[in-house]
């Protein structure tokens, strides 16, 4: 059985995205080019209280652009629309949400508890090319 939080052990960016339905200009179906995959790792151990681990992984998925008249102002609403169902994933799974922002163009980070399991999940946009956008989340949980 894995330590990590249920959101942790499910989250998929490929999930995020498709279930978003406010991203004009882009195109996220298996026919419009969406695809990624993930990355992960963990350590871990017991200790005096008990069993503590470290879990980091990344997803990422990237849409085709439906134009070259996709703005900035296009990938900052992007972003933006994703960041309410993150929360909602998360305050489904029980989590204290702690502290949320931006510290860059184009991604937000949500710093959150679940129990015992302190986390923090970001995510991010970037355009490649004239014709993909990748979205990709970094999570990271501890206890």
């Amino acid at each position: 059985m894995s330590p990590e939080s249920p959101f942790f052990a499910k989250f998929s960016m490929q999930d995020l995205v498709t279930a978003n339905k406010s991203m004009a200009g882009i195109v996220c179906d298996s026919m419009g080019g969406g695809g990624g995959g993930g990355i992960g790792g963990r350590a871990g151990g017991f200790g005096g209280g008990g069993m503590h681990f470290q879990s980091h992984k990344s997803d990422s998925f990237a849409c085709r652009l439906q134009s070259d008249s996709f703005a900035s102002a296009d990938e900052d609403r992007l972003i933006a629309s994703l960041k309410q169902p993150v929360e909602d994933s998360l305050r489904k799974y029980g989590a204290n949400i702690k502290e949320s922002g931006s510290r860059e163009p184009r991604s937000f980070y949500i710093s959150y508890a679940i129990n015992d399991i302190q986390g923090r999940i970001k995510v991010s946009g970037q355009r490649i090319g004239v014709d993909f956008y990748n979205l990709r989340a970094d999570l990271e949980e501890s206890k």
